[in-house]
């Protein structure tokens, strides 16, 4: 049999394949991309993920704010027409796959190839009944979500992220949440604003659990507020019947828990196992993970991992980082290390949590000297008028020494609306490696909420001059 050969060979037509497949453009390669089914063009995040959920996220915004303007004379009664909610989110979904489908890849004069892909040996591959090679190959096959056979599930109306924004046309009454990571909690959030009844049950003894705690505090003061009732410390047993759960809390036990649909949302599992590894010399670390080096390279060193599937953090922006990390080092001759030190992520309820840089596990972990600041928005004027003073910003900066007496952003957190947008500026000067007496210079227009930035910093600065 003929085997077709590539300059690059890429697995998977997500945020990490796509981004490969670019950067093999822009090298003047002849790249094959291969994905499982041409409705995955696009991965999780277009087609299950980011995309429809932030959509989803910002009609809830809408309806939040008409109820709270009935305080002011606003009437507002019913609940969401889900059948209407999916229409918006698929058409916003359709104007991006406009440049994300099979139709446009072809259209590039891009080879694309639909099946499950399967290794041969260490530079050939399998679809179906062809085979191809390339002395360079990354794997992007994504994630999906972790799935737990539990008792009485086969009656259940079972959503995850892979069919809710498809399937869901009419609104539950009663929705139950399984699982306190971002998915959960936005998710949580989003059906009781539609008119849900939605009840968070959480295995953790707190929700986002890889966040801050006085931050998963605000945040579940914020959900009780809106009427989730969050259930930490409580484990899914099974489900008796098509509409209850058997519950269990460490300190109360077990109880009964009515709802009409259920949400899981329990982790990611990495889309590895149609590969055939073991056959392409790619082994995997005792947790299914791929064994990778400092530049995402596998034991066979023309195979790489990007995004998801190298087992590392699952943002589509990792896989962005992932790319140009690629990128350099096929360019270069010399190879940039893998290094996740200035990567960001945010939680999209709201209030947001945006995360930066190292944090303060990290540091103390490696033995790294930091100076702690603490801000709250109590006294912030726009925080204020737009209700919002149970904000927190926490910036971790260099110490201050007799030789460098500039101290710079390490990193940080934020509890906020918008944690996310307020965050950029930071993080730019962290990466940049700017004097926090940039910012404190810097004239900010009023009363713009990232101005608490500079009130930030502004403490730092005042206790070093008295110091």
């Amino acid at each position: 049999m003929q085997t077709k050969e590539y300059d690059i060979i890429i697995i998977g037509g997500g945020s990490a394949g796509l981004g490969a497949l670019g950067m093999a453009q822009g090298n003047g390669w002849n790249p094959l991309l291969i994905d499982k089914a041409e409705a995955h063009i696009g991965g999780d995040c277009l087609n299950f993920g980011c995309v429809p959920s932030k959509a989803l996220i910002h009609l809830a915004k809408s309806f939040h704010g008409a109820k709270k303007a009935q305080q002011f004379g606003l009437e507002v009664n019913g609940k969401a027409d889900m059948k209407k909610i999916l229409a918006y989110v698929h058409d916003k979904q359709a104007v991006i796959r406009a440049h994300e489908s099979a139709d446009y890849i072809r259209s590039q004069g891009v080879d694309l190839k639909i099946g499950v892909a399967s290794f041969l040996d260490d530079k050939t591959l399998q679809v179906g009944e062809e085979h191809f090679t390339s002395d360079r190959i990354i794997v992007a096959t994504g994630s999906r979500p972790r799935h737990i056979p539990f008792k009485g599930i086969d009656q259940v109306k079972v959503f995850t992220n892979e069919n809710l924004f498809y399937e869901m046309e009419t609104l539950p009454d009663r929705l139950l949440v399984v699982g306190g990571g971002a998915i959960g909690c936005e998710m949580a959030q989003v059906f009781q604003r539609f008119g849900s009844q939605v009840t968070l049950v959480n295995r953790g003894s707190r929700i986002l659990g890889k966040e801050r705690e006085d931050y998963s505090e605000v945040l579940t003061q914020q959900f009780e507020k809106e009427g989730i009732n969050v259930l930490n410390n409580t484990n899914l047993l099974e489900f008796t019947d098509s509409n209850t759960a058997l519950i269990e809390n460490k300190e109360s036990g077990k109880t009964s828990l009515e709802f009409d649909a259920v949400l899981i949302a329990i982790g990611r599992v990495l889309n590895l196992e149609d590969l055939e590894l073991e056959k392409g010399g790619i082994e995997l670390t005792e947790r299914g993970r791929p064994l990778l080096d400092d530049y995402l390279r596998s034991t066979n060193k023309r195979v790489y991992f990007s995004g998801d599937a190298a087992g590392m953090y699952q943002f589509s922006h990792g896989a962005e980082m992932h790319t140009r990390l690629l990128r350099h080092n096929f360019q270069s001759n010399f190879d940039k290390k893998h290094d996740a030190k200035y990567l960001s992520w945010v939680t999209f309820t709201q209030p947001e949590i945006a995360t930066f840089g190292r944090t303060e596990e990290y540091l103390k972990e490696n033995g790294i000297e930091y100076w702690r600041q603490d801000q709250d928005f109590s006294k912030d004027d726009r925080a204020i008028v737009d209700e919002y003073t149970y904000g927190k910003i926490t910036l971790f900066l260099t110490p201050k020494t007799f030789w460098n007496k500039e101290r710079k952003i390490l990193g940080g957190s934020i509890i906020a609306p918008n944690a996310g947008e307020l965050m950029q500026e930071l993080t730019l000067a962290m990466e940049a490696e700017l004097p926090i007496q940039q910012i404190y210079n810097k004239i900010y227009a009023y009363p713009v909420a990232s101005r608490i930035n500079q009130q930030t910093v502004m403490g730092v600065i005042n206790y070093d001059k008295e110091n």
